[in-house]
């Protein structure tokens, strides 16, 4: 007859070995990288516990949700009229286009983190992206409407292949570029109603048809003028 002193003994190292990590693991819960753990407790405390690493849980006592800290990019694509007036001082907007891509992310205090998981992540995910999207892009539309042409385009103007309109690429958002810190200050407010910050505006394109037109001209007088030189030189080497 096996000892009852055994059987204690078994059933402990039972406990010891698969119990006891089992309790554990629902306590020390893994929080992945990228992502960020909120844990409300029954009396109202919040802690809030950022991977990669473990937040401390206690079933039955704790609540929690996760919610990714990774930036979120959109692609915008901005259709509007401009600002601009005529020589007696009467409206005549010029239509443009731009296409931009904005990153977003959660904020960094706890506050933004906790209005992001309530207001933002409680969405299904289609309806954040077409949230971010319809707030960015109205935006950049009232943006638009603030600004002139030469304003949009600036001086990056630069030859291109003849197509129905001019295309601007454009590597990085300068400091200077009203239209990207007029979209930017505008949504920032909106933005952190949602626990959300503005990390970076790319204006890739700004598209016009009067901007095209104004290239052909350009490049009209400039083959003009090469043919003028080159006649010159001409009658010149026959002299």
């Amino acid at each position: 007859m096996i000892p009852q002193s055994m059987i204690v003994l078994a059933v402990l190292g039972v406990v010891v070995v698969l119990i006891i990590p089992l309790i554990i693991s629902r306590i020390l819960r893994t929080v992945d990288a990228g992502t960020i753990r909120i844990v409300s407790w029954m009396r109202g405390t919040v802690y809030i516990f950022r991977g990669p690493g473990k937040s401390w849980e206690i079933p039955l006592f704790t609540t929690g949700t996760t919610i990714p800290s990774k930036a979120i990019n959109i692609d915008l694509d901005i259709a509007d009229q401009t600002a601009d007036v005529d020589r007696t001082g009467s409206p005549r907007p010029i239509k443009v286009r731009v296409l931009a891509s904005a990153i977003v992310s959660v904020g960094d205090t706890n506050e933004s983190i906790r209005t992001a998981a309530n207001r933002f992540f409680a969405m299904p995910i289609p309806v954040q992206n077409s949230t971010l999207t319809d707030l960015l892009t109205s935006t950049g539309r009232r943006a638009i409407n603030l600004l002139h042409h030469d304003e949009l385009f600036n001086a990056r103007v630069t030859p291109a292949a003849p197509t129905d309109t001019v295309v601007i690429p454009t590597t990085s958002v300068e400091d200077d570029d009203r239209l990207a810190i007029i979209i930017k200050s505008s949504c920032s407010r909106e933005l952190q109603d949602l626990g959300l910050v503005f990390n970076s505006l790319n204006i890739k394109e700004v598209q016009s048809e009067v901007a095209e037109a104004r290239r052909r001209q350009s490049a009209v007088e400039a083959k003009a003028n090469a043919d003028i030189v080159q006649a010159d030189q001409e009658r010149a080497a026959r002299s």
